[in-house]
């Protein structure tokens, strides 16, 4: 009897187009194989609507069409609509396995996470304390940097801005004497990421932009700019060993992938650096692995470095939920590594181990001796 998998997908975030890209890529792969090969059935859909906050529920079938997806708000589908509490508790009674492509705050920063772990939801949750590190990029990297030695992995110099934190030009400028970076500390695809080449006269716009990602996120990072070549490396686990897959350079004409390049695939390239740079390809391999290996990872991750001209590797960031679009990172790096998404899908079902939260409560006696 095959596996049976329902998905989630929607959201609250910055990157709810993600996920609708992730969930139309996995259901159109899911329906161009034949019925009798395909690895397991779909059963349930569920929506979270970043209208109202609202799950509504449809079943798979065979004649969903990406217009479905885009409208099943008010689609004649829906079975009901209820709380995003409501709706996971009722899943979870019924034990349906969740592929959870909620992108983006809440879907990766512990939320959701934390919700599947208190009512003991079957799916690729994974831990809620992890999903919190990872989304967090100023805790991610402090992280990393105290995992790994300078020599093996370095950190960019970075600064993080809170709103109680007066930051003027002079500060930017005497703090940064080459080209910077600012950017969300944990808003997801690189909303409001950019590159500024000459920060000393650039201190009022870098200023503005800081102020205009204060409205969205709790903080924001003013980081150093790395030249180099971007690439990311993608690790899939199973309940004893993390795999990680090819890593992949990421190729865009002004040296930076931003929000404007990967809001339009025709201003970035994806390469196979197995194919071109095995020694790159295996040290940053090695260091995916380390860092996947050191923060319990479930199911999958994807980590992004930058590789100077001294062949330095430098973490970036974290990717907790890495997009599944036809046009993302992630499965490009299946694909050469022989997978398709479904197949991933299916691997994680019978090789990754459950998340299974530990209780907190101290059961016994205790003793307590009298002060002397």
């Amino acid at each position: 009897m095959r596996p049976e998998v329902s998905f989630i997908f929607g959201g609250i975030s910055t990157e709810y187009e993600s996920s609708i890209s992730s969930l139309e890529n996995v259901i159109s792969s899911y329906v161009d194989i034949p019925n009798v090969k395909r690895p397991f059935d779909v059963k349930n859909i569920h929506h979270l609507s970043r209208e109202d906050g609202l799950v509504r529920t449809f079943p798979f079938s065979e004649s969903l069409t990406s217009s479905d997806l885009n409208n099943v708000s008010s689609g004649t589908r829906v079975t009901r609509e209820r709380s995003l509490v409501n709706a996971l508790h009722e899943i979870a009674l019924r034990k349906e396995y969740v592929v959870n492509l909620l992108h983006g705050q809440f879907g990766e920063d512990g939320g959701i996470q934390t919700l599947a772990a208190l009512l003991g939801l079957k799916g690729t949750f994974g831990d809620p304390q992890v999903a919190s590190l990872t989304m967090n990029k100023y805790a991610m990297s402090s992280f990393v940097s105290s995992l790994l030695p300078s020599d093996i992995i370095r950190v960019p110099k970075t600064r993080l801005v809170k709103a109680n934190d007066k930051l003027d030009e002079a500060k930017i400028a005497n703090s940064f004497r080459g080209p910077i970076v600012v950017k969300p500390n944990s808003l997801g695809s690189s909303l409001f990421t950019e590159v500024f080449r000459e920060p000393a006269t650039s201190g009022r716009e870098v200023i503005k932009l800081v102020n205009k990602i204060l409205e969205k996120d709790s903080a924001a990072l003013l980081q150093e700019y790395i030249r180099g070549h971007e690439y990311s490396c993608g690790c899939i686990t199973d309940s004893v060993n993390v795999i990680p897959l090819p890593v992949m350079e990421v190729k865009t004409d002004r040296q930076f992938f931003g929000w404007r390049e990967k809001s339009r695939k025709d201003m970035f390239d994806l390469e196979a650096a197995d194919d071109h740079n095995n020694s790159i390809s295996d040290r940053i391999k090695s260091a995916a692995r380390i860092i996947a290996s050191a923060i319990d990872i479930y199911n999958i991750i994807r980590f992004d470095f930058i590789v100077t001209s001294r062949s330095e590797i430098v973490f970036l960031e974290c990717n907790y939920i890495p997009g599944m679009g036809s046009e993302s990172i992630f499965p490009a790096m299946l694909e050469k590594h022989g997978m398709t998404v479904i197949d991933l899908i299916h691997w994680v079902i019978l090789h990754s181990k459950p998340y299974i939260r530990k209780s907190h409560l101290v059961r016994g006696k205790i003793d307590v001796q009298s002060p002397l």
